[in-house]
């Protein structure tokens, strides 16, 4: 039997993640349910497939997935009552597989998730201090109740010092016991953390200084000007994430600027 227990993050913390891992986008169309039994349509990248819950006999609940041909998958999710769409990010930290959802659709929403063989190994399992509050008893945060109810109330979750350091450790594959943060400039204002997370991604970009140029001359002017080309598009309208780096950091400055107060 497959446990999940799941977990809220600070949303600057998620967007970096998919920052630097990506993501897949998941739509799912759920049905509502039936005695002892309900189903949902999954569809992720050119995965397309239906899943059926049932409750066996001792209480315990069983999962069966069929894998359907895509236009079958699509004609199902157009009558399900219920949809979602999520970005997930997958990655291995705290020696398992974690799924970082991002919901879209019915409204945004971030929350880890990590799933284990059985109740034993779930309660063995201590969260990294990345992971925000768990919402593991709460039935609101399944997905099955965000597409078919109402997106749940959330609390705000605060953003520390001590969970950026523990992500970047993540993303930098070190699995080792957590280092203490012995600086009390980074307990009171993040300013290492920051740099440290500049030191990680690389600096943004240099902006081109303004150059001016004189005005043409008679002649220049009378001679025929090339048509401009895409290329020559200002970078920023043609990248709107060129500058993701930059809003990372400057995201993460303003939620760690309350904790030095």
């Amino acid at each position: 039997m497959s446990i999940t227990r799941r977990f809220l993050i600070a949303p600057p913390l998620a967007r970096l993640l998919r920052r630097d891992r990506g993501g897949s986008r998941v739509t799912e169309g759920h049905f509502p349910n039936q005695t002892g039994r309900s189903s949902h349509v999954y569809l992720d990248g050119e995965t397309s497939s239906l899943v059926l819950l049932t409750i066996a006999g001792d209480g315990s609940p069983r999962e069966e997935r069929t894998d359907v041909p895509r236009a079958h998958a699509e004609a199902l999710l157009d009558v399900a009552p219920g949809k979602v769409d999520y970005a997930r990010t997958r990655l291995h930290a705290a020696g398992r597989e974690i799924w970082v959802d991002r919901f879209v659709t019915p409204g945004p929403l971030d929350v880890i998730q990590v799933a284990f063989d059985d109740d034993e190994e779930a309660a063995r399992f201590a969260p990294p201090s990345w992971f925000g509050p768990e919402v593991t008893s709460d039935s609101a945060f399944q997905t099955r109740s965000i597409a078919l109810q109402k997106l749940p109330e959330q609390p705000e979750v605060l953003l520390s010092n001590a969970a950026l350091d523990s992500l970047l450790d993540a993303l930098e594959n070190r699995f080792g016991a957590p280092r203490p943060i012995a600086s009390s400039r980074r307990a009171a204002g993040g300013e290492d953390s920051l740099r440290r997370l500049s030191n990680t991604f690389g600096e943004a970009p240099a902006r081109p200084r303004e150059v001016i140029v004189p005005p043409p001359t008679a002649d220049e002017a009378a001679a025929p000007q090339p048509a401009p080309t895409a290329a020559e598009a200002p970078a920023s309208e043609n990248d709107p994430d060129l500058d993701i780096e930059d809003d990372v950091i400057r995201e993460l400055a303003r939620s760690l600027r309350p904790a030095s107060r």
